[in-house]
């Protein structure tokens, strides 16, 4: 019981914080692994940035790269499906598992 108050305090105190629980680089790998076969013809191409007008396709190292950008906000994204990409029906694991492989793309600031 006692730890599992320790844990809960420690999850409210990093996820106020904007940041994700410890992800394992198992689960970065599972992540790369996911956007290798889901996303890469759209979104891990070489040099590729931000996106440009309506109808572009940011990479994955520009959207992690964004200002502000956090871990659930990757999350967030998936789970809105935009309506130009398609739905690969991820699940919350799968999503989580992307969502850190991204956020390792992310430049140390």
């Amino acid at each position: 019981m006692v730890r599992l108050m320790i844990g809960t305090a420690a999850a409210i105190l990093v996820l106020g914080a904007g940041l994700p629980l410890a992800r394992a680089d198992d689960d970065i790998a599972k992540g790369r692994q996911l956007a290798q076969a889901l996303c890469a013809q759209c979104h891990l191409n070489e040099g590729q940035g931000e996106k440009q007008g309506p109808m572009g396709v940011p990479g994955f190292v520009a959207v992690a790269n964004r200002p502000d950008q956090t871990f659930y906000g990757i999350v967030r994204w998936l789970k809105a499906v935009p309506p130009m990409m398609p739905n690969h029906h991820l699940t919350q694991d799968e999503m989580f598992a992307l969502a850190a492989f991204i956020m390792s793309l992310r430049k140390q600031r």
